[in-house]
């Protein structure tokens, strides 16, 4: 029996784990705080999950093949961690990456609605549509509960035969194991600085009270503005997330108050493009991280010194939601049984952003 140690449990490394033990590997699964900390850009309330990544087909059908094994996983253990609402992209063009994301769609056969913004007014309690050219709606995405799916994922992985260690950090002499998988998100470039190149960003979310009416509303993503965020789930609020260049920072000592900058911008958006969340109350701020590669593609590449060790991260804040369709194409890396795709090697990268839910940063 082949063995590995996967360090990090994010959601990369909780499904990598699991599915590593699936296959009959023995499998150590090591966190240095506990599986869906706060500290980890996995450790938030929520998450979107969508398909549309532009012209980017590769990360679009591994979104809808996640989406698969989400709600298997959901079925298989009786815990509710996705929301079908579906994500609104408003469009401040016809022909940009809302258009982009349409073509390749079109080409992987998943449903959407090209609307008018004027038919989009009935997806919300209240949208105003000014500005927008046409919205991108995807009926069959939604919302992940990204820290509870987090943790199921360790636990399923547990039935599976996975030791998991928390509060544990791993020294990296020599791990005795037959593969070793640094899996460590925001802490990737800090252990491997020669060869791992990211920015560890802040990002400040902010949830504001509103009616029932709100309830089940659609995620939505304005890549221009830019901003993304959903409807009132779990008690919580409507989420606004400004995707701004947030400042670089270093995930363990982060104090994760929002800044005031942030909150106007949230506040500025939900007013406009929303406006009966004008004058809401704020209700919950998260302050979360990004681990951006520079052309926001992930990184899954073998160690340049080390052939047993593998290097896997770069989630660029649209990581979460691949995370088990994800992991079924590391552990084929792994295993031989896949090539690693060019784009995902070590190395530096373009400048090009482009498959978050927004234009910059």
């Amino acid at each position: 029996m082949s063995s590995a140690i996967v360090v990090g449990a994010g959601v990369f490394g909780a499904a990598t784990a699991r599915e590593l033990a699936l296959r009959g590997w023995d499998v150590t699964l090591v966190e240095q705080y506990s599986p869906g900390t706060v500290r980890s850009a996995s450790g938030g309330d929520t998450r979107l999950s969508r398909a549309g990544h532009g012209d980017a087909d590769w990360y679009a059908e591994m979104a809808r093949a996640a989406r698969t094994k989400w709600l298997e996983l959901q079925d298989t253990t009786g815990t509710r961690i996705w929301e079908p609402i579906g994500v609104a992209w408003f469009a401040r063009s016809e022909d940009g990456f809302e258009a982009r994301s349409r073509a390749s769609l079109d080409r992987l056969g998943v449903p959407y609605e090209w609307l008018e913004p004027e038919e989009a007014r009935s997806l919300y309690p209240s949208l105003n549509p000014d500005g927008i050219a046409a919205v991108l709606f995807e009926p069959e995405a939604g919302v992940l509960r990204a820290r509870r799916a987090t943790q199921l994922l360790v636990e399923d992985g547990e039935r599976a035969g996975v030791r998991s260690e928390s509060g544990r950090l791993l020294p990296a002499d020599d791990p005795r194991a037959d593969v070793v998988v640094w899996a460590c998100g925001p802490w990737l470039a800090a252990l491997f600085p020669e060869h791992v190149e990211l920015k560890v960003t802040r990002r400040d979310v902010f949830f504001f009270g509103a009616d029932a009416a709100w309830r089940d509303a659609p995620g939505f993503c304005e890549y221009e503005a830019p901003y993304y965020g959903h409807g009132e789930l779990d008690g919580l609020g409507v989420k606004v997330a400004p995707d701004l260049a947030g400042e670089e920072v270093d995930p363990d000592t982060l104090d994760r108050l929002p800044l005031r900058s942030w909150e106007e911008a949230a506040r500025t958006y939900a007013a406009y493009r929303f406006p009966a969340l004008a004058g809401a109350p704020i209700v919950g701020t998260r302050v979360c991280q990004y681990d951006l590669s520079a052309d926001t593609h992930f990184i899954v590449d073998r160690h340049p010194e080390r052939d047993s060790w593998w290097l896997i991260g770069g989630g660029s804040g649209h990581g979460f939601k691949h995370g088990p369709a994800f992991a079924e194409y590391v552990a084929d890396c792994i295993e031989g049984r896949r090539e690693r795709e060019p784009f995902h090697a070590l190395g530096t990268r373009s400048g090009d952003a482009g498959l978050r839910t927004a234009s910059h940063g």
